[in-house]
Order: structure tokens, then sequence, then C-alpha cells
């Protein structure tokens, strides 16, 4: 099979990890993993070892890929809500392309036997709801200043935990004209 971003190199079987074993591209070192392969090792395997301070440098050049094993369009899933790190797809025959890097950062994130939750759409729906929070709580502490919003933030999580919420925010909101 060829690399579906170094046209011209054909994928070479590499252990990733003790006996996890892929398409390796020699150019780019991006990796074709069968989604059958990996849950088979991740029953079987023994702890991974992590470097957790080793920095990770992820190379994808952004370009959507057809998959090396049966041409078809792959898609691309958000990895985390930490990174922009997306990972390829084959929803046809379930094979995963890691680019350069991807599989050591998934390591670091302890997110290496948990590869078929990123393609979920329960997974991708909470990565865009965290980032809203985060854009949102940003945008709140502009308005408001770093101190008045950490008050603000630390009031809004005892209120979203509290059993007489909308009595509390009922309240709030309630102004007596005389």
């Amino acid at each position: 099979m060829e690399c579906p971003q170094c046209k011209g190199y054909q994928l070479e079987p590499q252990e990733i990890e003790p006996g996890l074993m892929a398409g390796v591209c020699p150019k780019c070192t991006g990796a074709l993993l069968s989604l059958m392969n990996y849950r088979f090792w991740v029953e079987q395997q023994s702890p991974v070892e992590i470097n957790e301070t080793e920095d990770v440098v992820v190379e994808d050049n952004g370009k959507a890929k057809a998959c090396p094993k049966c041409s078809r369009l792959m898609s691309k899933y958000q990895v985390g809500e930490g990174t922009n790190t997306r990972v390829d797809l084959c929803s046809g025959c379930e094979e995963a392309w890691l680019d350069k890097g991807e599989w050591q950062l998934l390591k670091k994130m302890d997110m290496h036997n948990k590869l078929p939750k990123i393609f979920t759409d329960a997974w991708q729906r909470n990565i865009r709801i965290q980032r809203q929070e985060k854009f949102l709580k940003k945008q709140y502490m502009n308005l408001l200043g770093e101190n008045d919003f950490r008050k603000a933030d630390m009031f809004k999580q005892w209120l979203d935990e509290h059993p007489e919420k909308s009595k509390i925010q009922q309240y709030l909101i309630t102004k007596v004209d005389l």
C-alpha cells in the first residue's frame, strides 16, 4: 500500500509498540493502523512505557487523505480539547492514519489504549462543548476582569450544582421598583 501523504512511498510493516503492527511510511513515519489489530493488542497489552517529558512534534499537512487500503476519503477526528491534532479514519475498512508524532501524543495524553473513543460522536461533541466553554470563559474574563470573573465563576459553579438553582436565579433577577 502507498503512503497517503508521501506519494510513491510504500508502507512497510513495523511494530509501533511491542505486539502492535502498522504499515509505516519510511519517509514521513506516518502509520496506517488497523483498528481490528489495535483492539486485539489493547486486550493483550502489558503496560506501555510513556515518556511524559519528551516533546512531541506532530506533523499533519491538514489535507484530506485517501485510505491506502480502499481509496475512500478518510475523515478527520479531533483528539482532544487541548490540541489541534486530528487523527484520520477510514470508516469503510476501519483503518486509522497516524501522522508523524500522533502515536507519541496519544501515549503522552494517556489515550493510546482508548483510540476508538476518539471516533465517536460523543467524544467529538464533548470536545466542541469544552472549546465553547473555554471560549465563553475567556470572553467573560475580558469583559469582567480576572478578579471579578474568578468570583463570578466560583459562584456559577456553586449555583450549577445547587438543588434550588432555579429559585436562586429567580431571586437574582427580581427587582422591586418603588
